[in-house]
Protein backbone atom coordinates (compact mmCIF):
# COMPACT_ATOMS: atom_id res chain seq x y z
CA UNK A 1 0.00 0.00 0.00
CA UNK A 2 3.11 2.46 0.85
CA UNK A 3 4.51 1.52 -2.93
CA UNK A 4 1.47 2.38 -4.64
CA UNK A 5 0.84 5.54 -2.01
CA UNK A 6 4.20 6.26 -3.12
CA UNK A 7 3.95 5.61 -7.53
CA UNK A 8 0.44 7.52 -7.11
CA UNK A 9 2.30 10.86 -5.19
CA UNK A 10 4.84 10.66 -8.36
CA UNK A 11 2.81 10.28 -10.93
CA UNK A 12 0.34 13.10 -9.47
CA UNK A 13 2.90 15.72 -10.92
CA UNK A 14 2.93 14.59 -14.16
CA UNK A 15 -0.86 14.19 -14.45
CA UNK A 16 -0.94 18.18 -13.23
CA UNK A 17 1.27 18.90 -15.87
CA UNK A 18 -0.75 16.98 -18.82
CA UNK A 19 -3.67 18.64 -17.40
CA UNK A 20 -2.34 21.77 -17.28
CA UNK A 21 -0.65 21.27 -21.02
CA UNK A 22 -4.27 20.40 -22.08
CA UNK A 23 -6.35 23.76 -20.65
CA UNK A 24 -3.51 25.38 -22.45
CA UNK A 25 -4.08 23.55 -25.49
CA UNK A 26 -7.53 24.50 -25.33
CA UNK A 27 -7.36 28.00 -24.68
CA UNK A 28 -4.51 28.49 -27.52
CA UNK A 29 -7.34 26.95 -29.81
CA UNK A 30 -9.94 29.27 -28.72
CA UNK A 31 -7.66 32.24 -29.26
CA UNK A 32 -6.71 31.12 -32.64
CA UNK A 33 -10.61 30.03 -33.59
CA UNK A 34 -11.56 33.81 -32.25
CA UNK A 35 -8.57 35.51 -34.33
CA UNK A 36 -9.73 33.69 -37.63
CA UNK A 37 -12.96 35.22 -37.31
CA UNK A 38 -12.05 38.62 -35.85
CA UNK A 39 -8.99 39.34 -37.48
CA UNK A 40 -9.99 39.32 -41.79
CA UNK A 41 -12.87 41.66 -41.31
CA UNK A 42 -11.10 43.52 -39.42
CA UNK A 43 -8.07 44.62 -41.52
CA UNK A 44 -9.87 44.80 -44.56
CA UNK A 45 -11.91 46.98 -42.66
CA UNK A 46 -9.05 49.64 -41.44
CA UNK A 47 -7.33 48.75 -45.22
CA UNK A 48 -10.80 50.24 -46.59
CA UNK A 49 -10.66 53.00 -44.28
CA UNK A 50 -6.93 54.29 -43.65
CA UNK A 51 -5.68 52.71 -47.63
CA UNK A 52 -7.25 55.91 -49.37
CA UNK A 53 -5.97 58.58 -46.76
CA UNK A 54 -2.75 57.00 -47.40
CA UNK A 55 -2.73 57.22 -51.24
CA UNK A 56 -4.38 60.61 -51.64
CA UNK A 57 -2.13 62.86 -51.22
CA UNK A 58 0.33 60.77 -53.72
CA UNK A 59 -2.58 60.70 -55.99
CA UNK A 60 -2.73 64.19 -56.13
CA UNK A 61 0.65 65.20 -56.15
CA UNK A 62 0.65 63.29 -59.73
CA UNK A 63 -2.19 65.33 -60.91
CA UNK A 64 -0.59 68.22 -59.94
CA UNK A 65 2.85 67.37 -61.48
CA UNK A 66 1.35 65.95 -64.59
CA UNK A 67 -1.10 68.86 -64.92
CA UNK A 68 1.36 71.76 -64.37
CA UNK A 69 5.26 70.32 -65.29
CA UNK A 70 4.59 68.40 -68.03
CA UNK A 71 7.74 67.75 -70.67
CA UNK A 72 7.17 68.81 -74.01
CA UNK A 73 8.98 66.14 -75.63
CA UNK A 74 8.37 67.31 -79.64
CA UNK A 75 11.35 67.84 -81.86
CA UNK A 76 13.73 66.02 -78.82
CA UNK A 77 15.72 63.47 -79.61
CA UNK A 78 15.35 60.34 -78.03
CA UNK A 79 17.31 56.77 -77.88
CA UNK A 80 15.39 54.18 -77.11
CA UNK A 81 17.05 50.42 -76.60
CA UNK A 82 15.13 46.76 -76.69
CA UNK A 83 12.60 48.31 -78.81
CA UNK A 84 11.45 45.18 -80.70
CA UNK A 85 8.68 44.00 -78.02
CA UNK A 86 6.87 44.85 -74.85
CA UNK A 87 7.63 48.07 -72.88
CA UNK A 88 10.45 49.45 -75.26
CA UNK A 89 8.14 49.19 -78.01
CA UNK A 90 5.40 51.16 -76.06
CA UNK A 91 7.56 53.26 -75.46
CA UNK A 92 8.66 54.28 -79.10
CA UNK A 93 4.79 54.59 -79.85
CA UNK A 94 4.17 57.15 -76.78
CA UNK A 95 7.30 59.27 -77.37
CA UNK A 96 6.60 59.12 -81.31
CA UNK A 97 2.82 60.27 -80.03
CA UNK A 98 4.60 63.15 -78.40
CA UNK A 99 6.31 63.96 -81.85
CA UNK A 100 9.97 63.07 -80.87
CA UNK A 101 12.69 62.30 -82.81
CA UNK A 102 13.85 58.52 -82.67
CA UNK A 103 16.71 56.43 -82.25
CA UNK A 104 15.58 53.24 -82.05
CA UNK A 105 18.05 50.26 -80.67
CA UNK A 106 17.39 46.36 -80.61
CA UNK A 107 19.52 43.50 -80.66
CA UNK A 108 16.63 41.71 -83.23
CA UNK A 109 17.22 44.02 -86.56
CA UNK A 110 14.71 42.92 -88.76
CA UNK A 111 11.58 44.13 -86.40
CA UNK A 112 12.95 47.42 -85.61
CA UNK A 113 11.98 48.71 -89.26
CA UNK A 114 8.59 47.30 -88.44
CA UNK A 115 8.29 49.36 -85.57
CA UNK A 116 9.98 52.45 -86.92
CA UNK A 117 7.41 52.48 -89.58
CA UNK A 118 4.60 52.46 -87.00
CA UNK A 119 5.92 55.76 -85.28
CA UNK A 120 6.40 57.50 -88.37
CA UNK A 121 2.60 56.55 -88.82
CA UNK A 122 2.07 57.94 -85.20
CA UNK A 123 3.59 61.20 -85.39
CA UNK A 124 7.38 60.49 -85.13
CA UNK A 125 9.05 63.29 -87.81
CA UNK A 126 11.94 61.47 -87.87
CA UNK A 127 13.39 58.17 -86.79
CA UNK A 128 16.60 56.39 -87.04
CA UNK A 129 17.27 52.30 -86.38
CA UNK A 130 20.20 50.64 -85.03
CA UNK A 131 20.66 47.18 -84.56
CA UNK A 132 22.65 46.80 -81.68
CA UNK A 133 23.29 44.34 -78.81
CA UNK A 134 23.90 46.73 -75.38
CA UNK A 135 25.60 44.55 -73.64
CA UNK A 136 28.73 45.32 -76.16
CA UNK A 137 30.24 48.49 -75.42
CA UNK A 138 31.60 49.20 -79.13
CA UNK A 139 27.60 48.81 -80.02
CA UNK A 140 26.10 51.07 -77.47
CA UNK A 141 29.11 53.73 -79.50
CA UNK A 142 27.40 53.50 -82.21
CA UNK A 143 23.99 53.90 -81.02
CA UNK A 144 25.35 57.47 -79.35
CA UNK A 145 27.10 58.13 -82.31
CA UNK A 146 24.38 57.33 -84.68
CA UNK A 147 22.07 59.59 -82.66
CA UNK A 148 24.48 62.13 -83.04
CA UNK A 149 25.54 62.18 -86.41
CA UNK A 150 22.27 62.38 -87.61
CA UNK A 151 20.56 64.79 -85.14
CA UNK A 152 23.66 66.83 -83.89
CA UNK A 153 22.23 66.33 -80.43
CA UNK A 154 20.70 63.89 -77.66
CA UNK A 155 18.02 64.50 -75.26
CA UNK A 156 16.78 61.56 -73.79
CA UNK A 157 18.46 57.87 -73.15
CA UNK A 158 15.95 54.90 -72.12
CA UNK A 159 17.16 52.15 -71.54
CA UNK A 160 14.84 49.39 -71.32
CA UNK A 161 16.62 46.60 -73.03
CA UNK A 162 16.44 43.14 -71.31
CA UNK A 163 16.72 39.68 -71.16
CA UNK A 164 14.31 37.68 -69.60
CA UNK A 165 14.23 33.69 -69.62
CA UNK A 166 11.53 31.59 -69.02
CA UNK A 167 11.95 28.14 -67.31
CA UNK A 168 11.27 25.87 -64.87
CA UNK A 169 12.12 26.69 -61.42
CA UNK A 170 13.56 23.46 -61.08
CA UNK A 171 16.46 24.24 -63.97
CA UNK A 172 17.89 26.62 -61.40
CA UNK A 173 18.23 24.59 -58.63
Amino acid sequence: STKCILRISCALPCIEEATNRTQKRKTMDWIHNVLNIVAPPFIFLVLCLFLPLFRLPKLLISFLRSFFFTEDVAGKVVIITGVASGIGEQLAYEYARRRARLVLADIRGKILTKVADTCREMGSPDTVTVAADVTDVNDCKRIVDSAISHFRRLDHLVSNAGIASVSRVEEYV
